[in-house]
């Protein structure tokens, strides 16, 4: 079967020592009883997704594989794969208003209470915002940032749905490392992995400071590429608009719906 093929401009082209070029196409319709079925699976895992979208994906240099791409690079195909197989299908976004409004208690008393209002919208490719690092080298701190965002093991923990504590453990990490230490936590950060959330514990004892977490934050949110999964909103009851944050499950960029 001949498939055509579109040209997708990664976000962190500039990052790589090959040049190359990427390709996506559309997912067909036996493919989508697939990846339907596919999430419908108890046992499912990322790297049975991961399996499904190389098939999707052409790129032009042989000695540079899918699996050497950057986890923003993969991501942003998805969000193309997504929007081009279901073009005039947006991706449905729903959140709980965080807003406060005027309320009176058991007494008459004015009271604020949360809003809590369900807010749904949509999102397309033209909503998509794009970011690449910035002012990195203004960042300053007692630690080095050298070893942060290792993206091999960034995204062997990502495809392979691995815990960052089982990743320590077969790989022989040296977690007492405070530089390694420091790399787990920005994975802990990436990855909304949280098995390693006791390093905040360790700004106590002068391990880690607390000003090695915010800089190893800082270092993180300036330093991110892609997609930044993030959309403004505006509650219908109560009128506030503030922006949120969203977070897609590899199975939410195969469907429609």
């Amino acid at each position: 079967m001949a498939y055509e093929y579109y040209a997708v401009d990664l976000p962190g082209k500039t990052l790589y020592d090959k040049e190359f070029s990427v390709e996506i196409r559309r997912i067909t319709p036996i493919e989508q009883k697939f990846i339907l079925s596919l999430s419908q699976k108890q046992q499912r895992t990322n790297k049975d997704y991961i399996d499904f979208i190389k098939k999707l994906v052409k790129i032009s240099n042989p000695e540079v594989q899918f699996e050497d791409l950057y986890w923003f690079d993969v991501q942003y195909i998805l969000y193309r794969i997504r929007f081009t197989t279901y073009a005039k299908y947006p991706i449905k976004l729903q959140f709980r208003c965080a807003g406060m409004i005027d309320d009176v208690d058991e007494d008459g008393n004015k009271i604020k209470v949360p809003c809590r209002e369900e807010i749904k919208t949509d999102l397309n490719m033209g909503d998509l915002i794009i970011l690449e690092p910035t002012d990195i080298e203004g960042l300053t701190t007692s630690i080095l940032l050298d070893n942060l965002g290792g993206t091999r093991i960034r995204n062997k923990i990502m495809r392979d749905d691995i815990t960052i504590d089982d990743f320590a453990k077969k790989n022989q990490i040296d977690i007492t490392d405070p530089q390694m230490r420091l790399l787990l936590l920005d994975l802990c950060l990436i990855s909304t992995d949280r098995s390693l959330t006791e390093l905040y514990a360790l700004a106590n004892d002068g391990t880690i400071t607390a000003e090695d977490i915010v800089a190893i934050e800082d270092w993180f949110s300036k330093s991110i590429w892609g997609v930044k999964e993030e959309v403004t909103v505006k509650c219908p009851k109560c009128g506030k608009e503030e922006s949120r944050a969203y977070m897609l499950a590899l199975e939410d960029f195969f469907s429609a719906f």
